[in-house]
């Protein structure tokens, strides 16, 4: 079994309303497969759109919604110059969507934390649940707390996020490091932490991103993607998908082999990147990024039984 490349799905330069296609994510509707992606505007600051796929062959972009699904936040709040997806929902005839609201900031880059919002209408328009996140820094985890998944699972919300650890100075610049850490829920919105990353690093500089865990036949199974803190903008060390299992879903083993590496030329030559898994028609895919992290747009996957 193995991953089998379908090409890039959409390109934000042709048609669009801005420069990224970044962090697909997907929600399987009745008659399309609704994805919602970060898009950067003029100013260089993320909104979140949707674009539809075609349900039965999810390699045809068949909308294009051309109004913000989410915008920024009130001035001063955690989301007010960005807003990224990164899981959405059904619950109770209601789509709720976990995203990350970025701050910018004068010492770093900028500061990021999660928030949750909710659509009568399919995701075509979210109101968000709470002006503030519901995840953010804390005493012990004093970065940032972003991009997660969301199951339930057993009678609680599980969720994998990505948790700041420090930022490096690199040639003169701040980078973030990241891990991959496990929280629970019984309501969705009020998380418990557990302090372990779920993750070993292969280098003490390692940085981590986008978990995306599905469960089968009783085993967590997480694709995420990870990436050096040098030369990481589409160089030697930028990011590559991967793969790890879990029994428990908080203590992970890593499968690096089985994730998605770059093709020899073209969109996703240089990096791999965000992947999210859906599954439609009883068949398995991924979204994912590519080169630039998203500037290039987002392709497709299918888990096929061909190596």
């Amino acid at each position: 079994m193995a991953w089998k490349k379908l090409g890039r799905t959409f390109d934000p330069d042709i048609d669009w309303v801005g420069s990224h296609a970044q962090v697909p994510t997907a929600l399987v509707l009745d008659d399309v497969i609704r994805v919602f992606i970060s898009t950067r505007n003029a100013a260089g600051k993320s909104l979140c759109y949707a674009v539809d796929l075609d349900k039965q062959d999810p390699r045809k972009v068949v909308a294009r919604h051309r109004e913000p699904c989410l915008g920024f936040g009130l001035p001063g709040t955690f989301d007010d110059e960005g807003v990224m997806p990164s899981y959405a929902v059904k619950k109770d005839g209601r789509t709720y969507l976990y995203y990350s609201g970025w701050n910018q900031r004068l010492t770093v880059p900028y500061h990021n934390a999660m928030g949750v919002a909710v659509s009568d209408d399919d995701g075509l328009h979210f109101e968000k649940l709470f002006e503030g996140p519901i995840m953010d820094r804390t005493a012990t985890e004093p970065y940032l707390a972003v991009t997660p998944t969301v199951l339930y699972d057993e009678g609680l919300w599980k969720m994998w996020y990505v948790s700041g650890t420090r930022w490096l100075e690199v040639n003169g610049k701040y980078e973030p490091l990241y891990v991959i850490k496990y929280a629970e829920s019984k309501d969705g919105y009020e998380y418990t932490r557990l302090p372990e990353p779920c993750l070993e690093s292969r280098f003490p500089t390692e940085a981590f991103s986008r978990p995306c865990v599905i469960k089968e036949n009783g085993l967590f199974k997480m694709w995420y993607c990870s990436r050096a803190s040098e030369d990481f903008r589409n160089g030697a060390g930028s990011y590559r998908i991967r793969y790890a299992e879990s029994v428990d879903g908080k203590s992970w083993t890593r499968f690096d082999d089985d994730g998605i590496l770059p093709s020899e030329e073209g969109w996703d030559s240089l990096m791999t990147c965000y992947p999210f898994i859906f599954e439609t028609g009883g068949t398995k895919y991924m979204l994912y990024n590519g080169n630039r992290f998203g500037t290039s747009g987002f392709g497709l996957a299918l888990w096929s039984d061909d190596e």
